[in-house]
C-alpha cells in the first residue's frame, strides 16, 4: 500500500473512533475514557512512524517540502502533548470533555490539511515507487511501534 493510502487508511480509523467518543453519552464516563484509550494507541502509531518516515521523506525533498513537515511536525506535537493531558485525567475530571474537543477538533485540522495540501505535495513529487517504499516503511514502523507498546 503506498504511503497515501495508508497515512488516510489510519485517519479513518481515528475518525472511527472520535464518531463512537462523539456517540457516547457524557455520563459514560469509562467507555468514553476507554475510546480515549484507543484513539491514544492509534494516534501514538500514526504520529510516530508518519514523523519518522513520511515527514523525514518530505523534508528531504526541497524547501517547500522541509516547510511544509516543519509545520506538520509542529501539530503533530501539540496532538502529543494534548494525549499526555488527557491521559493524565481521570474520567470524571471536569477538563476531560474540553480537552477533548480540541483534541478532535486538532486531529480534524491535522486531517484536513495531510490529505489535502501535505498528500498533494507527496503525490507530485514523489513517484509511485517511492510512495509504495514509504508505505512499506510505514507499515514495518507502525508494527514495530505496536510491539514495543505491548510490551
Amino acid at each position: 500500500m503506498n504511503a497515501l493510502s495508508l497515512l488516510k487508511r489510519d485517519h479513518s480509523v481515528v475518525q472511527s473512533l472520535v464518531g463512537k467518543f462523539d456517540r457516547t453519552a457524557k455520563g459514560a464516563r469509562e467507555k468514553r475514557f476507554d475510546l480515549f484509550t484507543q484513539i491514544r494507541r492509534e494516534l501514538q502509531l500514526h504520529l510516530r512512524a508518519e514523523e519518522e518516515i513520511f515527514y523525514s521523506a518530505l523534508k528531504a525533498l526541497n524547501g517547500e517540502g522541509r516547510r511544509i513537515a516543519s509545520e506538520a511536525l509542529k501539530e503533530n506535537r501539540e496532538i502529543g502533548q494534548l494525549l499526555i493531558q488527557i491521559s493524565r485525567l481521570k474520567p470524571s475530571d471536569s477538563s476531560f470533555d474540553e480537552k477533548m474537543e480540541v483534541l478532535i477538533e486538532s486531529l480534524d485540522h491535522h486531517i484536513a490539511e495531510a490529505e489535502g495540501e501535505i498528500f498533494q505535495f507527496a503525490a507530485e513529487n514523489c513517484s509511485e515507487k517511492e510512495l509504495q517504499e514509504l508505505g512499506r516503511q510505514l507499515e514495518a514502523r507502525k508494527k514495530n511501534l505496536d510491539q514495543q507498546l505491548a510490551a
